[in-house]
This record gives C-alpha cells, sequence and structure tokens, in this order.
C-alpha cells in the first residue's frame, strides 16, 4: 500500500488543491454574494447552478474522457474552472454567477471523475477500500484548509478571487507531472439509472437525495446564515472549517456503527440528533464564539458524513452487475437534492430570515427519518455479515465510484 500511495501522491495532492480550491470558492462566493446585496434566494440559486452543473458534468463528462483521456479532459477542464473564478470579479450579477457557477459544477465533476477513475483504476481490489479512506480524508482536510484560507483576506477584495484561480491552476502541475499511468477503458459506460436506484432500495434513493440536499444547502448557505446573525468573515472560516473537521471526526465511529446494525437505524439515528441540534440552534441567542465552533462541528458531524452512510447502504443491496448504474444514479439522486435544497433554503430565509436555513435543513432530515420508519416497517435489514465494508466518501457531488468492488 505504501508503494501505492507513493506513486498516486502527485494525483492525491491535485485533488487536495481541487477541494481547497472548491472549498473557499463555496463559501467566498455566499458571502459576497450577501456584501453585493442578492437576496437569500438569488444567493440559494447561485448555489444550487454549481450542484446542477455537477449533474450535468457526471452525464457527460465521461464521454470526453474516453474522447481524449484523463489528462487531457483534466488540463482542459481546471484551465476552465481557474478562469471562471475571475469571471465572478468582471460581471457582479445573480444571473452570470448562477452560470458561471453552473461551469465550474461542470468542470469540477468531469474532473474528480477523472480522479476518482484514475485512482480506481491504479489499485487491485484488495487496496481499493484502503485509497478510498485515504482519498476521503484528503478530500476532507483540503475543504478544511479551503475554509481556513477564508480567514486570509476580504471577501470583498479580488486576493481570494485569485487564491481560488492559482490553486485550481496549480492542482494541474501535479497531475500532469504524475507517474500514475492513465487507464484506457475499452469496456462500454454503464448509463445511471435512478429507476434501477429505486428498484435496489427506495430508502437509498430518498435518503441520497435528502443527504444532498442537505449537503448543498449547508456549505451553500451556512456562511450566509452566520453572517446575517453577525459573525464576521475572519469567524465564518473557523465555523466552517470546524463543521467539516467534525464531519471528518465523526466519520469513522458513525461508519462503524453502521457496520454492526441496520444501516438506517443509524440514519434515523443521527438525522434525529441533527433535528434535535439544529432546533436548538433556532431558539437561543447568538451564543460565545466557542460555544459556536463546538455547535458547528456538531452539526457538520451529524449532517455530512449521512452519505457514506447511504452509500453503503445501497452497496449492500446491488447486485455485482448492476454496481456501476447503481452508482450513476447515486450520484443523480444526490445531485438533485444538492441542486433544489440552497434553492429552496435560500426562499426559506427570504421568507423566515436567517432560520429559515435551521428549517430547510431539519425538514430535510426529517424526510428522511420518516421514509426510513416506513421503509424499516416494509422491509427487513441485512445481516451485519453480509453487509459490505464501510467506507468514508468526500463531501464532493459524484460520490460512490471508488467504493464498488470489482464485479465478479
Amino acid at each position: 500500500m505504501k508503494h501505492t500511495l507513493v506513486t498516486l501522491s502527485a494525483l492525491l495532492l491535485g485533488f487536495f488543491m481541487l477541494q481547497m480550491s472548491n472549498g473557499l470558492q463555496g463559501s467566498l462566493l455566499a458571502l459576497r454574494a450577501d456584501i453585493e446585496g442578492f437576496g437569500a434566494t438569488a444567493i440559494g440559486l447561485v448555489m444550487s447552478g454549481f450542484y446542477v452543473g455537477m449533474g450535468l458534468g457526471s452525464l457527460l463528462a465521461g464521454r470526453l474522457i474516453e474522447r481524449v483521456g484523463h489528462i487531457r479532459t483534466f488540463a482542459a477542464l481546471a484551465s476552465v474552472a481557474s478562469a471562471m473564478a475571475l469571471v465572478h470579479l468582471i460581471l457582479i450579477d445573480p444571473v452570470t454567477w448562477v452560470l458561471v457557477r453552473a461551469i465550474t459544477g461542470f468542470c469540477f465533476a468531469g474532473l474528480l471523475i477523472a480522479v476518482e477513475s484514475w485512482l480506481n483504476a491504479s489499485v487491485a481490489s484488495h487496496e481499493r477500500g484502503r485509497l478510498l479512506s485515504v482519498y476521503a480524508m484528503v478530500g476532507m482536510a483540503a475543504g478544511v484548509c479551503g475554509q481556513l484560507l477564508l480567514d486570509t483576506a476580504s471577501p470583498q477584495s479580488f486576493l481570494l478571487f485569485l487564491v481560488v484561480s492559482v490553486g485550481l491552476s496549480m492542482a494541474l502541475v501535479p497531475t500532469a507531472l504524475s507517474q500514475a499511468k492513465a487507464p484506457v477503458s475499452d469496456v462500454a459506460q454503464q448509463r445511471p439509472s435512478v429507476r434501477l436506484l429505486w428498484q435496489i432500495s427506495p430508502f437509498g434513493a430518498v435518503a441520497m437525495a435528502m443527504a444532498g440536499a442537505s449537503l448543498g444547502t449547508f456549505l451553500g448557505l451556512a456562511p450566509v446564515f452566520a453572517q446575517r446573525i453577525g459573525f464576521s468573515a475572519s469567524e465564518i472560516a473557523y465555523l466552517m472549517a470546524a463543521a467539516t473537521l467534525g464531519a471528518l471526526v465523526l466519520q469513522f465511529p458513525i461508519g462503524a456503527l453502521s457496520d454492526r446494525i441496520d444501516r438506517r437505524w443509524v440514519c434515523i439515528s443521527v438525522a434525529l440528533a441533527a433535528t434535535l441540534t439544529l432546533g436548538f440552534l433556532s431558539r437561543v441567542e447568538v451564543q460565545s464564539f466557542a460555544t459556536s465552533l463546538a455547535i458547528s462541528a456538531l452539526i457538520g458531524g451529524l449532517l455530512l458524513p449521512t452519505i457514506s452512510v447511504v452509500v453503503a447502504h445501497i452497496n449492500d443491496r446491488a447486485p455485482a452487475d448492476s454496481l456501476l448504474a447503481a452508482s450513476g444514479g447515486i450520484v443523480l439522486m444526490q445531485g438533485i437534492g444538492a441542486a433544489a435544497g440552497p434553492f429552496i433554503g435560500g426562499a426559506a430565509m427570504e421568507a423566515f430570515g436567517p432560520t429559515g436555513l435551521l428549517i430547510t435543513l431539519s425538514a430535510t432530515q426529517s424526510v428522511m427519518v420518516l421514509f426510513a420508519v416506513f421503509r424499516l416497517m416494509a422491509n427487513k435489514g441485512i445481516e451485519p455479515d453480509r453487509k459490505t465494508p464501510y467506507a468514508p466518501v468526500p463531501m464532493s457531488g459524484v460520490e460512490g465510484e471508488l467504493q464498488l468492488p470489482e464485479a465478479s
């Protein structure tokens, strides 16, 4: 495994730069849009645009990789994404930002698919689970670093936009110079299928949409929520970093628990805890910064790791010959949720003030709980010894690739 990680270190470094830049850009745009006077609904649409683009990219980028290869695809999409970061400074307009974010999302889908498929083809099946854990930890660590970069300059200046652009451009260097051989696939790709995903696991389909909605809403609008209740940009950077760190810390105990009991019960427990925490937050005055950091870490740790549990639940039930199509369905359902969530959350914040964000997140978690209870009544769980091993996935819109075992 050590030799494998050394060989793939350049790819992982490029992935780190991508996720760091993405984490910074998401929070930066939310704060800058609020400063520029965009309404909450408009900010939600800007955030949704990214996930709409990721959804389209997850469907189309694979064909681009097949036609021109991994390295050329990565270079082209990273260059476009780097340029788009600067376009936000040239045209400060909600409609333009929605379109630019959609283009950026499309690019990121292709970039992450290129990296994930490249990594996937570079290891044997017995090493894939451990590689995925490293990959997920690299992505989450990059997210923490990206949020902390928000504290290095004012969102009102152009410097942070330049940092995003430079980070995306620099991600090209280790990837282009990597010694890892890019894969060449001669196997036709299976089409993503939401219908098949529903047949495999109705709960998995609904829960993935709700988990995606929670992910998109929280990452897209939490900075706006914090800014509107009085936190500074510097404090928001640490609050968002704490949420990402909380997700990293709680990912593994939640996953270990889901390997021992029905994963739906884990989703119910975590979603209920998240709903209670959000409800508590909506009824109290602004806390001290230290307390707010702890609450942010707890909310991030409860909301974000659910995606990994749902993916593992689906993989427990998916036949070997349907794994790729089911994986595509996972991507689509998460993308639909992540695109709808920020728009709904922004509209709720427009109607109810900052508390609208908490209402939206509580609603997505409540839907997951209710549907899980319904499915538990209708369908028995899988015995622990028949489960696929839990593996964490990074927080992005194209989950579900690396953790798939090779079909036999």
